[in-house]
């Protein structure tokens, strides 16, 4: 069998039907699970010493995805795409920033409220840990950086800044935001067996209901997404919102329940008021940069559901 050529991969990632996916893939899914499964094959720690390299090098997967990607289907324009909607600010309406700022949160004192309604007996929500890092300001900063870097933004260069714009050439918000989640997802996967990660971070989700809000989770970032000009960076506040919160305040197994219900109730009415097909209330949502073809059947004149 004759050799597949480096040009023809490159043209194939750039001009196949699914090029531009897979090629996403072998970075952000191919690379992490690489690095990931020594830690998991040679049983070290996550956080201690060696695993943390390869937990590092493996967390890097979707950026380098999202970078190199961004190149490969755009050209130049696509990673200077990429670099302004990560640092431009005036992509993010004051109404929007609000949106990625206090909606999470919200249902999580939502959540607390109507679990002392049910249960008025036990106390619902913790703030302690966010007390005592309060008390220490640099101690704070340092937490809150480390939140940051583990996770929202190295992630979300490559699920917001490159894979949902592909979703979205070929289906509509509703199901790129699903299709998303559903990567994401798989993506997190190896961490559930690998020694100290989720130990470290003081809790251990359920997989199946950690998987199941991170697919709903993925429209909530579509909605903010398409309403904020394609903003990586409005995804990495959210991303850091959502995470930071979860980590400070801690909820008793009823307000888990109820900030469930009400994240799921949420997202059910931002599909049906904003739509499915854009999930905005007025105009099509933003395009990606002109460079690889559109993936959309030729017959297909919009994203349908």
């Amino acid at each position: 069998m004759p050799s597949v050529s480096a040009s023809a991969f490159g043209d194939w990632l750039r001009n196949g039907p699914t090029g531009d996916l897979w090629g996403y893939f072998l970075f952000s899914h191919g690379w992490a699970w690489l690095w990931w499964s020594v830690n998991i094959v040679a049983g070290f720690d996550a956080f201690g010493f060696p695993g943390v390299v390869f937990t590092v090098l493996g967390g890097a997967g979707p950026p380098l995805g999202g970078i190199v990607m961004s190149r490969v289907t755009y050209g130049r324009t696509g990673v200077r795409d990429l670099r302004n909607r990560l640092t431009d600010v005036r992509r993010i309406p004051p109404r929007w920033l609000a949106v990625v700022v206090l909606f999470e949160p919200a249902i999580t004192v939502v959540s607390g409220v109507v679990a002392t309604i049910l249960d008025p007996g036990t106390r619902h929500l913790s703030v302690e840990e966010l007390t005592g890092l309060a008390a220490d300001p640099l101690g704070l900063l340092a937490y809150a950086g480390f939140v940051l870097i583990l996770g929202p933004l190295p992630e979300e260069i490559g699920w917001r800044g490159y894979l949902l714009d592909r979703f979205q050439v070929r289906w509509s918000a509703l199901t790129s935001g699903g299709a998303v989640g559903v990567a994401w997802a798989a993506w997190h996967a190896p961490l559930f067996v690998m020694a100290g990660y989720y130990a470290n971070l003081d809790f251990t989700p359920n997989p199946a209901e950690f998987g199941f809000l991170i697919i709903v989770g993925s429209v909530v970032y579509t909605w903010v997404f398409d309403n904020t000009s394609r903003s990586v960076l409005a995804a990495v506040l959210y991303h850091f919102v959502g995470n930071f919160t979860g980590q400070v305040v801690e909820r008793s197994p009823l307000a888990d329940d109820v900030w469930t219900a009400v994240f799921v109730v949420a997202t059910v009415v931002v599909v049906l008021w904003w739509g499915p097909t854009n999930l905005r209330r007025e105009g099509a949502r933003p395009r990606p940069p002109v460079g690889s073809p559109d993936r959309r059947p030729p017959t297909e004149e919009k994203p349908t559901d």
